[in-house]
């Protein structure tokens, strides 16, 4: 069997690769993402997610300068990617993410709780906006299972924190190919100003993805209000932190506080309905689901800091579990 190690080491070399053809002229950025259960202090439903990501831009198009070929091949073909318009950028992103029962005391397979999965992803985002309209494609690749390395995370973790360990991490989704492909696209919509001085905004977002690791269609707005909110725009996320912030660091300082509310319907859900290819543990997933996420940004020079808290319905029908996690997403611009 492949080690944890191995595919993390073949996925790095593969994302260097595709980094390495971007043009140096751009500006390029860091990011490294946390995402945690701690706030609710209940390791159940999304338990951990542990990102980092790495971007370039902006550019006016999509080329071979600025994209491995491949991916190139691919962008050509989809709207906006080289609209005269919009400005362009492209990021990657190697994450993490695991998924646990309520009871991770309990050895055994429990039957009505969601089961053990572990993910690990590659994935590459395609930038494209203006200043009232964002578009982003997403490519993910990965793999579900012990291949993940979710359980020795998590167990680093505990060992950290002085939590015991989850014993039934033996039952977890076995390894199998994950992929995934989405678009979401947001609508900046009316701006305004307050006397004194401070913005606020509106946008209107919509998602669509498809995929073995999960395929949904949703819709949402988010309320922002704080400061030079138009340069910030490109950068709001249904889910802040999952994304690579393009604009997270500029020469001046700015703010914000967001609300953002979203709901969906979700037609698969790997991690509760089990893996394809095999018999595995699942439970009943909740098609239609509904979240609300609060937050707060900073930028200045060349840091940026997003901090977020997100509350959703439930995921799946047997029980009710934990979905209140927190974010929080650094971006430094090299």
């Amino acid at each position: 069997m492949l080690r944890p190690i191995t595919v993390f080491t073949c996925i790095v070399s593969l994302c260097c690769a595709s980094h390495c053809h971007a043009n140096d002229s751009q500006h390029e950025w860091v990011n490294v993402t946390w995402e945690n259960d701690f706030i609710a202090d209940d390791d159940s439903g999304y338990t951990n997610g542990i990102g980092v990501s790495w971007g370039k831009g902006f550019f006016d198009e999509f080329n071979e300068d600025n994209l491995p070929g491949w991916i190139n091949s691919i962008a050509q073909h989809l709207p906006y990617s080289n609209d005269p318009n919009n400005q362009h950028a492209v990021s990657y992103q190697l994450s993490q993410q695991m998924y646990t029962p309520d009871d991770i005391q309990e050895e055994a397979i429990i039957e009505d709780d969601r089961p053990y999965a572990g993910i690990l992803l590659w994935t590459t985002h395609l930038h494209s906006f203006n200043d009232t309209f964002s578009n982003r494609y997403w490519l993910s690749l990965g793999a579900v299972g012990p291949i993940s390395g979710a359980e020795q995370v998590q167990d680093i973790i505990h060992d950290m924190i002085g939590v015991d360990k989850a014993q039934g991490w033996d039952n977890q989704l076995e390894n199998e190919a994950v992929f995934l492909v989405a678009n979401e696209r947001l609508y900046r919509l009316s701006p305004g100003h307050f006397d004194n001085g401070w913005q606020y905004d509106v946008i209107g977002m919509s998602e669509i993805m498809a995929g073995t690791l999960r395929s949904e269609i949703g819709a949402g707005l988010g309320i922002r209000m704080g400061s030079r909110l138009q340069r910030s725009f490109s950068a709001a996320s249904l889910i802040p932190g999952r994304n690579v912030n393009p604009l997270a660091a500029s020469l001046e300082s700015d703010w914000q506080v967001f609300m953002n509310l979203y709901g969906r319907y979700v037609f698969n859900d790997i991690t509760t309905d089990g893996t394809y290819f095999r018999d595995s543990h699942s439970v009943s997933l909740t098609n239609e689901q509904a979240f609300i996420t609060l937050g707060a940004a900073w930028h200045s020079q060349n840091w940026g800091i997003v901090a977020s808290v997100q509350e959703s319905t439930r995921t799946f029908e047997e029980r009710r579990e934990n979905t209140l996690f927190g974010t929080l997403s650094i971006t430094w611009r090299l």
